[in-house]
C-alpha cells in the first residue's frame, strides 16, 4: 500500500515516455526502468489487485518515493536508463559487474596518434576499442599492434626537428616522425591500417597493404616495400589463427546465457568477415527470478551502450537534456581525424538464445547507432543455432569457474577475519577496516590516504586522498593527527544538529563506523590515533599499529607486538590492506610532486591566463615551438593581442627554451 506522500507523486506522473527510479527511505536507488508511459507503468506496481513475484513485492514494499526523467522517445529512454543502471548499480536491476573499470584501447585523437591502455572514456575525440574483459589479453593486444604497426609510443610533441631518433626507430618500432624521418600523411596511412585491423577488416587490411607494397616496389622504394611485406605477412600470420565459423561474410555476435546461485554468466563471440575474431564473458548480478528476455534486453543495452559511449554522448535531444548530458558525460568535439567507432562495434546481425523484450525498440536505437539495419535472431536450426550451443557450453564453463573462485574467495576471506579478530580480541569481526598511510618527501607534497576493505575486499568507492594543510617540516605523527581528525570529526558528529554547519553530504559519505582502524606505523603513529579517538569521543573504535620492518601489529595499552603466524590468512590480510594504502598514497604525492615540478616558462608571463596558455601550447606544442614562431603567429592564436604576443616574446627571449 502506497503512502500518503507517494500516492501525491503517483497522481502526478506524466504520460509520456521516460526513465524511473525507485528510491528507498534512505534515498538508496532501489530499481531503474523505462517506459512508454511513466503513468501507466508506475502506478501498475502499486495496485491492490497486482499479483507480483516476491522479488518485486519485497522491492515495493521499500519503495518510498519516485524520481522521474521523461526523454523524448523510446531510444532516448534506453540510453538513459542503461547509463543510470550503471552509475547507480541498483540492487533490484539487473547489473553488469564493474563495466565502468574495463579498459578499452584508445587510438588518440592527436597529431601522430598513439595507441594505449585505459580505463576512462573521455570525450576527448579519440577512438575506443572495447571495453574488454581481460586486461591481460588487452595488453597483449597493443603490445602486438606494435609489433605490427610501427606507431610512436612517446607523448614528446612532434614537430620534425629533434637532432637523432630513439631506441624505437633503430629496432624498427617507429619511423622516427619527431626527426622527419616520416610525414603525417605517411604515419596517418599507418593509423588507418590500425583501425582496419582493429575492427576486424582483416581482408580490406590486408588489399590496401598489397597495393602499397606494390606502388613502393613500382617506384624503386625497396626499402618501403620490404617493411609492408613484413606487415603483411604479420597480419596473416594473426588472421590464420582465427577460426572460420561459416561461408556468410557478414558482422555478428552471438550472446548465450548461463545462471546459477543468482548470477548468470553472459559469452559473448565476435565474428567479423566469417572468422572468430573475438570472445568475451560478462558477469551478471541481481538476475535471481528473472525471465530469459528480460536479462538478455537488460544486458544488450549495458553492453552495447558501453562500447557505443563515444558516440552515444552526441546523439541526446534537448528534452531533459540536462539530465542526460551528466549521465552520458559531455559531447566530444567533431574532429578531423575521428571516425565513428560505434558502427564498428555493433554488428549486422546479434545471434542469441532468448528474444529479449523489446526487441523492435533495441533493434532501431542499434540501427541508429550503426547506421543501417541490425537485426536480433534465435537461431532454431542448422549450423547458427549448433554454433550458439557451443557459445552457450563456453558460458557454463565460465560462470562454473566464476563461481568456484568466488566460493574460495569469500571462503578465505572469512577465514582470515576471524583469525584477525581473535588476534587481536576485537568484539566483532572487522568487516569494515581503514587503512592510514602518509607520504611525503622531507615534508614537501605531504598527502595522505585511507583505504577501506568492507567483507576482506577493497572498496574503492570508498577511498579517501587527502591533501595535507601541515605545513612545519617533516612530522609523520602531527600529519597522521591531522587527517585522522579531518575523517573521524564527521562520524563523531553526524547525529548532531545540522545547525553546526557541517557539509551533509561529506558527513554522509564518512558515516560508516569502522570494525578497524589500522595505522601505517608503530607506537608512535598508534598512540595519536588512540589520542584523537578520546578527543572525538570514539575511544570505542579498535585500533592497531602495523610496523613496517616485521609486519608487527601494536595494540593501545599493550608493550609487545602481536605477531602473526607467517602465511596466516589474516597476516595476508593485514599486509594486503597495508600495501594497498601505501600504493595509493604514493600514486597520489606522485601526481602531486609531478604538477609542483612541471611548471611552464609561460606561467610566469604577466597577463597570460591558464586558458590562452593552454591555447598557446596546443597551437605549437610546446614553449620551444613558441618561442621559434613567427611574433603574427603568435598574435593569431585565439584570445591574443599583439601587445601579448610581443610580452611573451620579449619574456621567452630571456629565458633557455623549455
Amino acid at each position: 500500500m502506497a503512502t500518503a506522500p507517494l500516492e501525491l507523486t503517483l497522481a502526478q506522473l506524466p504520460d509520456a515516455p521516460g526513465v524511473y527510479q525507485m528510491l528507498a527511505a534512505d534515498g538508496e536507488v532501489l530499481y531503474i526502468g523505462k517506459a512508454i508511459s511513466l503513468r501507466n507503468r508506475v502506478r501498475s506496481y502499486f495496485q491492490g489487485s497486482a499479483q507480483h513475484h516476491p522479488r518485486i513485492a519485497a522491492m515495493v514494499a521499500r519503495v518510498v518515493d519516485i524520481e522521474t526523467t521523461v526523454v523524448g522517445n523510446e531510444i532516448e529512454a534506453l540510453i538513459l536508463e542503461a547509463n543510470l543502471i550503471k552509475r547507480y548499480q541498483p540492487p533490484f536491476n539487473v547489473r553488469m559487474r564493474d563495466d565502468k573499470r574495463y579498459p578499452y584501447l584508445k587510438v588518440t585523437n592527436e597529431p601522430f596518434a598513439r595507441v594505449h591502455f585505459t580505463r576512462t572514456l573521455a570525450p576527448d575525440g579519440a577512438r575506443y576499442f572495447g571495453p574488454f574483459t581481460n586486461a591481460r589479453a588487452l595488453r597483449e593486444l597493443i603490445d602486438l599492434v606494435r609489433m605490427v604497426f610501427p606507431l610512436r609510443t612517446c607523448r614528446e610533441p612532434i614537430d620534425g626537428k629533434r637532432a637523432r631518433p630513439c631506441l624505437q626507430y633503430h629496432i624498427k618500432r617507429c619511423m622516427a616522425p619527431c626527426v622527419g624521418y616520416q610525414s603525417r600523411e605517411e604515419y596517418d596511412a599507418i593509423v588507418d591500417e590500425v583501425v582496419l585491423f582493429l575492427e576486424g577488416k582483416h581482408e580490406a587490411l590486408l588489399a590496401r597493404l598489397n597495393a602499397e607494397m606494390e606502388t613502393a616496389a613500382n617506384e624503386m622504394r625497396f626499402e618501403a616495400a620490404a617493411s609492408i611485406r613484413d606487415r603483411i605477412i604479420a597480419v596473416r600470420r594473426v588472421t590464420e589463427r582465427q577460426r572460420v565459423v561459416w561461408r556468410s561474410r557478414i558482422d555478428m555476435d552471438l550472446i548465450a546465457c548461463a545462471r546459477s546461485q543468482g548470477q548468470a554468466c553472459m559469452e559473448v563471440f565476435v565474428v567479423r568477415g566469417g572468422k572468430l575474431v573475438g570472445q568475451e564473458h560478462v558477469i551478471l548480478d541481481g538476475v535471481a527470478a528473472r525471465e530469459p528476455q528480460e536479462i538478455f534486453a537488460e544486458f544488450l543495452t549495458q553492453f552495447y551502450s558501453a562500447r557505443a559511449a563515444g558516440e552515444e554522448r552526441r546523439t541526446f535531444s534537448t528534452i531533459a537534456e540536462g539530465r542526460i548530458a551528466r549521465d552520458n558525460a559531455a559531447p566530444a568535439p567533431a574532429s578531423a581525424r575521428a571516425r565513428p567507432y560505434a558502427a564498428s562495434v555493433v554488428p549486422k546481425e546479434l545471434l542469441l538464445e532468448s528474444m529479449p523484450e523489446d526487441r523492435e525498440e533495441i533493434e532501431r536505437w542499434l540501427s541508429g547507432v550503426k547506421g543501417q539495419r541490425v537485426r536480433i535472431l534465435v537461431p532454431q536450426r542448422g549450423e547458427r543455432a549448433d554454433y550458439l550451443r557451443l557459445v552457450a557450453r563456453n558460458a557454463e564453463q565460465h560462470l562454473k569457474a566464476f563461481l568456484a573462485h568466488q566460493e574460495v574467495q569469500e571462503s578465505a576471506q572469512a577465514r582470515a577475519l576471524d583469525e584477525l579478530a581473535q588476534a587481536l580480541e576485537l568484539p566483532d569481526l572487522p568487516r569494515r577496516i581503514e587503512c592510514y598511510d602518509i607520504s611525503n618527501v622531507q615534508g614537501t607534497n605531504s598527502v595522505a590516504s585511507m583505504v577501506v576493505f568492507v567483507e576482506g575486499r577493497a572498496k574503492k568507492s570508498a577511498y579517501r586522498k587527502f591533501g595535507i594543510q601541515y605545513k612545519h617540516g617533516p612530522n609523520d605523527f602531527e600529519m597522521m593527527r591531522e587527517v585522522l581528525r579531518r575523517r573521524l570529526r564527521y562520524l563523531a558528529q553526524r547525529e548532531e544538529d545540522d545547525a553546526l554547519g557541517v557539509d551533509r553530504t561529506k558527513r554522509e559519505r564518512f558515516s560508516a563506523r569502522p570494525d578497524l582502524l589500522l595505522i601505517d606505523g608503530g607506537k608512535g603513529q598508534l598512540g595519536v590515533a588512540v589520542e584523537v579517538l578520546d578527543e572525538l569521543g570514539l575511544a570505542g573504535i579498535p585500533v592497531a599499529g602495523l610496523a613496517k620492518e616485521h609486519e608487527w601489529l601494536y595494540l593501545p595499552e599493550r608493550s609487545d607486538p602481536i605477531v602473526l603466524p607467517p602465511g596466516s590468512p589474516a597476516l595476508h590480510l593485514v599486509i594486503r590492506v597495508r600495501d594497498e594504502a601505501h600504493r595509493f598514497a604514493i600514486t597520489f604525492h606522485r601526481s602531486k610532486r609531478d604538477k609542483a615540478m612541471i611548471r611552464s616558462a609561460l606561467d610566469e608571463v604577466p597577463g597570460l591566463g591558464p586558458v590562452r596558455r593552454k591555447r598557446l601550447l596546443a597551437a605549437f606544442g610546446s614553449v620551444a615551438a613558441i618561442k621559434r614562431a613567427e611574433l603574427d603567429a603568435v598574435a593569431a592564436v585565439k584570445g591574443m593581442t599583439p601587445a601579448l604576443a610581443a610580452a611573451i616574446r620579449s619574456h621567452l627571449g630571456e629565458r633557455s627554451p623549455g
